[in-house]
């Protein structure tokens, strides 16, 4: 697991570095011929105007099961949309929501975000420490840019959660990310491969830092771990790439991929240090229908 990661690390730089290197120089060329490809295809006018050019599909890939267990599951998802550096913002962030834009124009979208944050049992890496309750959470999120490149921030923090959760996940998170956007090489109805690369920075309060990698003195008893508590700032940093390769004008492939290391207060936890990883990977590959 550990030369996979390092293995994905440096495949996920080199990518990073080369595309950086070459977009201020191909960018426009590319973005031109994106713009010509798009008007030789023929749309259909009985999509509706908020539904055109966008997929829909399922992916399948592996998630950490939860920050630092260094455990990877299975999951099913929904599919992207890669085809700019605005919508790729939301795609490949690592602080995962449902986004719903309440503002969106070209260049600037603002919306409210939500999220249920899943149960953590007192098992694996974090056996002998307390559960974690589910909650949901919800906040907002905004993003600025054009069509190549643009920097997004998301905030989200628990608004409920049942009476009988006793210890529900609590505190919040912030995100914020850049992401870079190029079309590649044109295949299948005239599109070009879409590519983007995403570096984000992700921070949490004292409540969510103590609870998910503090252990209080009482944990420290039945686990055997040193008490720790984990200050508030940077949680965690996340790189990723997502690529969609189209088949048709309509049919495409998807596929993502991406690691996200915990930094400080987090990576410095007994818990993580000992039993889990500060290194986590994840990636998905899907299909998808484009209308």
């Amino acid at each position: 697991m550990t030369a996979l990661k390092r293995s994905t690390f440096a495949l996920i730089s080199a990518i990073l570095a080369t595309l950086t290197l070459s977009l201020a120089g191909t960018s426009t060329t590319a973005l031109a011929q994106r713009v010509q490809a798009q008007d030789d295809v023929e749309q259909d006018s009985r999509v509706p105007g908020w539904l055109r050019n966008r997929p829909l599909g399922l992916t399948w890939g592996y998630y950490t099961s939860y920050e630092g267990s260094g455990e990877l599951i299975a999951s099913i998802g929904l599919a992207s949309d890669y085809s700019s550096a605005m919508s790729a913002a939301s795609a490949l962030q690592s602080l995962s929501s449902i986004d719903i834009p309440v503002l969106s124009l070209r260049n600037l979208k603002v919306g409210l975000s939500g999220n249920l944050l899943a149960p953590i049992a007192g098992s694996g890496p974090k056996l002998g420490l307390d559960a974690l309750d589910p909650s949901l959470s919800a906040g907002i999120w905004g993003s600025a840019g054009i069509e190549s490149i643009a920097v997004d921030a998301k905030i989200l923090g628990k608004v409920w959660s049942p009476e009988v959760f006793l210890n529900a996940r609590e505190g919040y998170e912030a995100q914020i990310g850049l992401t870079i956007y190029s079309p590649m090489m044109r295949l299948g109805g005239g599109r070009f491969v879409d590519l983007s690369v995403r570096g984000d920075l992700t921070l949490a309060d004292d409540s969510y830092m103590d609870q998910h990698f503090g252990i209080s003195e009482a944990e420290a008893l039945t686990s055997g771990l040193d008490a720790y508590s984990a200050p508030a700032g940077l949680k965690s940093a996340g790189l990723s790439i997502g690529t969609a390769v189209p088949l048709t004008r309509n049919f495409e492939l998807q596929g993502a991929v991406g690691l996200v290391q915990l930094l400080d207060g987090a990576a410095a936890s007994p818990w993580v240090q000992e039993r889990g990883e500060a290194t986590d990977i994840w990636g998905n590959f899907g299909f998808a229908f484009r209308f």
